[in-house]
């Protein structure tokens, strides 16, 4: 994509209004799905209408903030065109299928969890966390803040601050020790650089959206949950034997442990040969 102007500081920092768009479109989405339970629809009915509502609100927050605040079309901010690409399709299923993959092979037992309401949770792990959040925030991450960084630096900054960016969202909130920071950061932007060349790579948000959303589905939607201990809601619980954080994770999950690194690591690499063989990246590096 050739770049057709520089952002000045004050417009580059606009693209920070992506981050209240996404606080505000979850918040909302939320509200408005729970609206139908107050008069008895079922849970797993509520957790649709949030996915679905979070990633219309959040996509379409974000095209008005690309027209009327950066002043670029949603191709330039690789909003659009949908599509995604049999690599990065055929990825979306073997990134969580590997690090969960070797992570079951890690010595550890089964146990049951809740199946209390397994449409719930079910319908949460793919609606809300899996499309929902994979949609919204690639969407903020690669292509709003990505292009706003791009547009006022380089691509090089573009992969790696809203990378970094990303990892920093994901530590606000949660009780982490040092350690867990580091390895949270660590792995948060390994990931968020993977996801960024892919969107070079393809032009588009969305063949990294669908690589985020399966990811989510399988590693956090709480149908499966690996790690030390249980998860009361999860559908199935694989506990690890182990205590190591490079095993488990540390604070945060497996999201964070090596297996997940590695393989955020090696699509990543995946990326990189692609871009290479259609210099896609040349272009203000």
């Amino acid at each position: 994509m050739e770049q057709t102007g520089k952002f000045s500081n004050g417009r580059a920092a606009l693209g920070l209004l992506a981050l209240v768009i996404l606080a505000a479109a979850q918040l909302g989405a939320q509200l408005l799905a729970s609206l139908p339970l107050m008069v008895g629809a079922p849970v797993w009915l509520g957790n649709v209408l949030a996915g679905v509502l979070y990633a219309a609100l959040g996509v379409a927050g974000l095209l008005l903030l690309c027209g009327k605040g950066l002043r670029v079309t949603p191709e330039e901010c690789r909003l659009a065109p949908v599509r995604l690409r049999p690599v990065w399709a055929a990825s979306a299923v073997l990134m969580p299928a590997l690090a969960a993959g070797a992570l079951l092979c890690q010595p550890g037992h089964w146990q049951a969890g809740s199946a209390e309401d397994a449409a719930a949770v079910a319908a949460g792990a793919v609606f809300f966390f899996g499309a929902g959040t994979g949609i919204v925030e690639e969407a903020v991450f690669r292509g709003v803040l990505m292009t706003a960084v791009e547009r006022r630096w380089n691509k090089t900054a573009a992969v790696l601050g809203p990378s970094l960016a990303f990892a920093l969202l994901h530590v606000l909130g949660r009780e982490l020790s040092f350690a867990g920071i580091l390895q949270l950061l660590a792995a948060g932007t390994a990931v968020g650089v993977l996801f960024s060349l892919v969107a070079y790579e393809s032009g588009t948000v969305w063949c990294g959206a669908s690589m985020h959303a399966v990811w989510n589905m399988v590693m956090i939607g709480g149908v499966l949950h690996i790690g030390p201990e249980p998860d009361g809601y999860a559908l199935l619980n694989y506990v690890l034997d182990s205590a190591s954080p490079l095993v488990t994770g540390g604070d945060f999950g497996v999201e964070a442990s090596l297996p997940s690194i590695a393989v955020y690591l090696g699509f990543s690499a995946l990326a990189l040969v692609r871009l290479k063989r259609s210099k896609a990246f040349a272009h203000t590096a």
